[in-house]
């Protein structure tokens, strides 16, 4: 792992839901991507294809395509890095560590996938043989279900996975980002959640960590990839979309109570965001329910 640039990457789940999905299909992977990590655990599924994973300190081939599963904050590529065939696939699952630690302390017949859970904090991965195609329609399943039904099926995937005979990566965990910074970013976001319907600015934030406005801005945006105003305005929108899909109050409210002070200007941010208007918005959560 020595002199590789490492990133923290911030990920945020949709409000009501303990998972993030996200299916990339692409026909040119990207080749440039830096290395990162998170501390949210990560399931990603590979349907087919040739290709090396890059992990922490090891490169792992696989043949006819993988699945893998990384625990919190084990450093690696993004995984079409190193994929050796015209068209690249891929399901990603994320979830927060502290939801799924220790679950058998309440459900004793989670016992087995816990036991996963704890080896892949050094990263496990399955490459997959013909009998192993009976993972594509569970894959399919849960990114096509909504809420409770999305939870089962993403148990249900790691059930599966919990019986078959996956190998450890034996990844490290040398980020090369120092604790005090990763302490330091949390505090930013806990500010954030505390303060978000205020004028906040990033002066305030650098007043409450002791340090300049442009000492704090280069440190946040190294550590983040995004600027402090970027984070700001996602945490707000987030709160945003949560408020217009289950309550009934005015878009102009709405924006008010995140942290907005004028409905044009949050109409604007919503959109660049979202991809859409917070109506239609509010319109494709009301189908739903």
């Amino acid at each position: 792992m020595k002199d590789k640039k490492m990133t923290l990457e911030i990920i945020s789940t949709n409000y009501g839901s303990s998972l993030l999905l996200k299916h990339l299909r692409a026909k040119s992977p990207c080749l440039k991507l830096s290395w990162h990590f998170h501390p949210e655990i990560e399931l990603v599924y590979i349907p087919r294809g040739k290709g090396k994973l890059y992990i922490s300190n090891v490169v792992k081939p696989y043949d006819n395509g993988v699945i893998i599963l990384l625990h919190s904050n084990i450093p690696h590529r993004c995984f079409d890095f190193g994929f050796e065939n015209e068209i690249y696939e891929e399901y990603l699952v994320q979830v927060l560590p502290e939801k799924l630690d220790n679950i058998s302390v309440l459900f004793p017949e989670f016992d087995k996938i816990e036991q996963m859970l704890k080896a892949s904090k050094q990263g496990i991965i399955l490459v997959l043989q013909e009998e192993h195609h009976f993972f594509h329609k569970h894959f399919e399943r849960l990114f096509n279900a909504q809420s409770v039904e999305q939870l089962l099926f993403f148990f249900e995937i790691l059930h599966l996975l919990s019986k078959e005979n996956y190998k450890s990566v034996e990844a490290t965990l040398n980020t090369h980002i120092p604790s005090t910074s990763i302490e330091r970013i949390d505090k930013v976001f806990n500010f954030i959640a505390e303060h978000f319907t205020e004028d906040i600015r990033s002066q305030d934030i650098a007043q409450f960590l002791h340090f300049t406005n442009s000492s704090f801005c280069r440190f946040f945006q190294k550590h983040t990839q995004k600027t402090f105003k970027e984070a700001l305005n996602e945490y707000r929108l987030a709160h945003a979309c949560k408020l217009l899909a289950h309550t009934d109050k005015s878009i102009e409210t709405i924006a008010y109570e995140s942290g907005y002070g004028s409905q044009s200007f949050f109409n604007r941010m919503f959109k660049r965001f979202n991809g859409t208007t917070p109506l239609s918005y509010r319109c494709k959560w009301q189908l739903k329910k």
